[in-house]
């Protein structure tokens, strides 16, 4: 295809810069921006616009769409940086990660190069808005799959749009469309893990902003026989503009993660069409304020690394963490921007923008057949090196034999028992993480795993309002409701209750917050630890146990963003939550009430003195909630014993 008459425009690269710079932000922590993630709908807007203005500009100079050769700059254009990314990430994952990451990381390569990355979320039901639980390094790439998703469609969608001879006709039936889409979030909703999920990642939620796009291109793009349409008035501009950029920063300021209105009342359809105003300014050709303000070098120029900035700034803002969990978020700005925008223009002049220019030629001498080999080898370096990693979290230390130093000083070495014991835990993220670390020392210990990361221990919806609220999975409330079936399917004879962090934060009753100190909600729970001991008692669990909650920092910071600014406005919740001892209180008691064994995690690492990051130079948390690699075989040192002991005194009391 021949260069286009479209020149380039610096004031949409300026629009590209601040929605990049704020997004980092936004990912690093600064709270004042909570509404920045709405930014992603300007750049699936952009997306549109600029491919879709290309495409038709090709359709109306040649009379056809060469689908192919569009293919091919795609990849040209965003396959060089990507590949980049993922063969760090495979390095990374082959000589430093732990094993909590290697885990995932071979699959989250492979979808995120097949361009998929948003499904597999979405299957997994990932929470966009929580920074615990080893979120993935590229879990950020789940954009990358929806726009490719719609690359694959929109050549021919323009082509088939071209059968209507009216312009009007071809914005019409593509609004319509981002309209169904809208209708199809609502319908989707947010009312559960898995929902939200789906809404927030899902191509079909999601192309509402890409097919805004679409139509604006149609409406300011070339007309049959290369005639532009009539321009708007600098006035009409400047209203669409400055209007545009505010609406997007107040955005940027106020919608909170995953406010029920943006998925559910065309929200995200909305901030699309404000941000489509913004586009549509910053497009036009002519002179003006606005344009001289967007178009600023420094801003323009970080438009152009957009990509690589986007690509980079997730996993660097990881690598930050893991290196140093406690700093604070001002350190990770000052730290964690100018390193990701080094690293993304190393990126794009050392290696994007010479393929763009020249092709992989331009990387490797030796012709197009050189160029050829050089990209299969590029990706097959990246599939054997994803391979790698996974099979070295296979052979990783969790599947190993070692215990690590004790977590309670003097325990005596443990010793596995002629007679194996079934043991259930039931729970959320927490035991399911200390099942996979389980070390291989307690052969005599059968774990059947009976937890699902974010399951609740009641059904009472969790949050703040009805309006921001989270329902169990379908999976929590199956295990919750089918324990007994469980039990007797694999002859467990110790179920062992580990309620976790969720039950001390705020819950949803009558439209309104309410904690452990409201009667109401104290009774769910109690009602809940019966009904579990009750069924499994009655499917031949020989005993119950139940594990009290541990303390946590009283930073908040390892909660997720969509909790964290309502509980700094609610401490009694968040000191809940760090110190849970009204908690630990119901436990001890209904346990008591029922001569149900307690095993007291709160007391084996210390919190009655007070919160440790680490016991024997060990860091407990590698996330703030989750005990880390190294820290959970040290876990079961006090673990594996006590649930042993415990069942061993029941059957002493019983002979």
């Amino acid at each position: 295809m021949a260069r286009s008459r479209y020149r380039n425009r610096p004031a949409l690269d300026g629009v590209r810069g601040i929605a990049m710079l704020t997004f980092m932000a936004f990912h690093l922590g600064v709270s004042g921006l909570q509404g920045a993630w709405v930014g992603i709908n300007l750049f699936f807007v952009l997306s549109g616009f600029l491919i879709a203005r290309l495409l038709i500009e090709e359709r109306i100079d040649y009379g056809d769409i060469d689908v192919l050769g569009f293919y091919r700059r795609r990849a040209r254009r965003l396959l060089p940086g990507l590949l980049l990314l993922l063969g760090t990430l495979c390095a990374y994952g082959l000589l430093v990660a732990d094993d909590d990451v290697r885990r995932a990381l071979r699959g989250d390569v492979l979808a995120t190069l097949g361009y998929v990355m948003n499904w597999r979320l979405i299957l997994r039901d990932d929470q966009y808005f929580e920074a615990f639980g080893n979120p993935s390094f590229l879990r950020h790439a789940w954009t990358l799959s929806v726009e490719e998703q719609f690359y694959v469609l929109v050549p021919l969608l323009i082509a088939a749009l071209f059968v209507l001879r009216s312009r009007r006709a071809q914005v019409t039936v593509v609004l319509g469309l981002a309209v169904a889409s809208a209708v199809w979030t609502a319908a989707v909703g947010t009312g559960s893990t898995s929902a939200q999920a789906h809404a927030y990642y899902g191509t079909d939620t999601r192309v509402q902003s890409l097919l805004v796009g679409v139509a604006l291109a149609l409406l300011l793009g070339l007309r049959r026989g290369g005639r532009l349409p009539d321009r708007l008035s600098p006035p009409a501009l400047a209203v669409l503009g400055w209007g545009g950029l505010a609406g997007m920063a107040v955005a940027y300021l106020t919608v909170a993660p995953f406010s029920g209105w943006m998925f559910g009342s065309g929200g995200i359809l909305l901030s699309s069409l404000v941000a489509a105003a913004l586009v549509t300014a910053c497009a036009d050709p002519r002179p003006s304020l606005l344009g001289d303000v967007l178009g600023w070098r420094p801003l323009a120029y970080l438009g152009k690394l957009s990509y690589g900035l986007y690509l980079w700034h997730w996993p660097i803002h990881l690598w930050f963490v893991r290196a140093a969990p406690q700093a604070p978020t001002w350190l990770q700005v000052v730290i964690g921007i100018p390193v990701t925008v080094a690293v993304a223009a190393a990126s794009y002049e050392l290696v994007e923008r010479r393929v763009l220019r020249g092709g992989v030629r331009a990387l490797v001498p030796g012709g197009r057949g050189a160029g050829r080999m050089a990209v299969a080898a590029s990706v097959t370096a990246v599939l054997a090196a994803s391979y790698a990693v996974g099979n070295v979290a296979a052979a990783g230390p969790a599947s190993g034999s070692g215990t690590g130093p004790a977590l309670v000083a003097g325990t005596p070495a443990y010793t596995p028992r002629p007679t194996p014991v079934t043991v259930g835990l039931l729970g959320d993220s927490v035991p399911f993480k200390l099942l996979e670390g389980k070390p291989a020392a307690y052969s005599d210990l059968r774990t059947v795993g009976l937890a699902e990361p974010g399951c609740d221990l009641t059904d009472v919806p969790l949050g703040w309002s009805d309006r921001e609220r989270t329902t169990a999975t379908p999976t929590c409330l199956a295990i919750k409701r089918d324990v007994g079936a469980r039990v007797r399917q694999d002859s467990v004879d110790v179920l062992v209750l580990m309620t976790g962090t969720l039950a001390s934060l705020p819950h949803v009753l009558d439209g309104r917050p309410v904690g452990l100190d409201d009667p109401r909600y104290e009774r769910a729970v109690v009602a809940r630890l019966e009904q579990l001991r009750a069924d499994a008692r009655s499917a031949g669990a020989a005993q119950v146990q139940v594990v009290t909650v541990p303390c946590r920092d009283r930073d908040i910071a390892y909660l997720p963003d969509s909790y964290r600014a309502y509980l700094e406005q609610h401490p009694r919740f968040a000191d809940a939550g760090a110190d849970p001892v009204v908690l630990n209180r119901i436990i001890r008691s209904w346990a008591g009430a029922h001569q149900v064994p307690v095993l007291d995690l709160y007391g084996a690492l210390g919190c009655a003195t007070g919160f440790r990051p680490a016991v024997h130079g060990v860091p407990l948390y590698g996330d703030g909630i989750h005990f880390s690699a190294p820290a959970t075989p040290m876990i079961w040192t006090w673990l594996a014993p006590s649930i042993r002991t415990a069942y061993e005194q029941r059957a002493g009391a019983r002979s």
